[in-house]
């Protein structure tokens, strides 16, 4: 009996990557705005991984890594090797030193979002050469980064509710 919840929370964690795996992919689907569509994928397993024990969280990380790699196709492996990794330290780190509350959950997934997204701009588009990078950045992953920590809000109360309401 005790593990039916634990079954039912990360069955619910996983429905809620594959649909917004499906709402960050779908053309016309999501709204754009000022040119690029967030990352949504990527808030919620850092959300999941403030909650959850390490294993877990590793492998929704791994998960969510997988479907942005394959929704965006660039660089394959750099979001799957990145978020197994960075899932795998919040959630010892949290579960050791720090409470998962509101502001502690925006700081850090605001900065782990930023870096992720600018790493994934130096290597995929600067360091390959592609022209006006600047242009781009400020056209496309400014607005990515802000509207990807924008969902975490609603994230972070998604996810902590199901925490709460589906613990053993």
């Amino acid at each position: 009996m005790a593990h039916r919840y634990t079954f039912f929370r990360y069955l619910a964690y996983s429905l809620e990557l594959i649909l917004l795996f499906v709402l960050q992919t779908t053309p016309n689907l999501m709204p754009e705005l000022f040119g690029s569509k967030p990352l949504m994928i990527l808030p919620a397993v850092l959300t999941i991984s403030y909650m959850e024990s390490e294993l877990p969280a590793m492998f929704f990380g791994l998960a969510g890594g997988l479907m942005l790699d394959f929704g965006y196709g660039d660089g394959v492996g750099f979001f799957t090797f990145t978020l197994t990794l960075i899932c795998f330290g919040l959630s010892m780190f949290f579960r050791d030193k720090l409470v998962a509350s509101f502001l502690n959950v925006m700081a850090f997934t605001a900065v782990i979002s930023t870096a992720l997204i600018l790493a994934y701009f130096l290597f995929f588009y600067v360091i390959a050469g592609k022209g006006n990078a600047l242009g781009f950045f400020v056209n496309h992953y400014i607005s990515r980064i802000i509207y990807t920590i924008a969902c975490e809000v609603i994230l972070y109360f998604l996810n902590s509710f199901l925490y709460k309401n589906m613990r053993d």
